[in-house]
């Protein structure tokens, strides 16, 4: 197997098993199976599992960003800020959904200087990154709180999700409120 393939094959499922089961639970014995390679092969590719974890989530941002409405398309800032909440609604009612990959290796590893953690809040910065567009395409003052406050919803969703098995419907009046506060048609 090439190296690129052999690596690929790590990201893949590192990505399915960090997401299920955390950073700490797996090993890289159990990594090396999953990928089909041995042990001597991973680390030649990655120095270290947090390699692995720091690659992961480098890869991660699709992951980051699907969830967010093309911004060139023909619907308004509003229906665009409440599609973000639409599509994180479908996504914890899957079966798979564990909450936010980024915050959980965040609270997992538990260090903001964290390599893994420093990516990980780089690609959750994704979303306030697209609010505050958002804001500017809707001539918001102050973008920069909306896009706070619409993050702190989307991850409060999340965690309220992952621990009821429940979406709270009551996120989407949040969100109506907040927009209709700063103006946003």
């Amino acid at each position: 197997m090439a190296a690129a393939e052999a690596r690929e094959r790590v990201l893949q499922h590192a990505s399915e098993m960090f997401h299920r089961e955390g950073f700490h639970a797996v090993g890289v014995d159990r990594l090396a199976a999953a990928a089909g390679i041995s042990k001597k092969t991973l680390y030649q590719l990655f120095p270290s599992k947090t390699d692995v974890l720091v690659a992961v989530l480098e890869d991660s941002h699709e992951m980051a960003v699907a969830d967010l409405p093309d911004e060139h398309d023909d619907r308004s800032v509003r229906e665009r800020l409440l599609g973000i909440f639409e599509a994180q609604r479908i996504y914890a009612a899957r079966p798979e959904f564990s909450g936010c990959f980024f915050v959980n290796v965040a609270n997992e590893l538990r260090d903001p200087t964290h390599a893994a953690v420093e990516v990980a809040h780089l690609q959750k910065s994704e979303l306030t990154k697209y609010v505050r567009r958002q804001a500017a395409v809707a001539g918001i003052d102050d973008g920069d709180l909306l896009a706070e406050q619409l993050t702190v919803l989307h991850a409060g969703a999340a965690d309220y999700a992952l621990l009821t098995g429940t979406y709270p419907p009551s996120v989407f009046r949040a969100v109506e409120a907040l927009l209709d506060a700063v103006g946003v048609e």
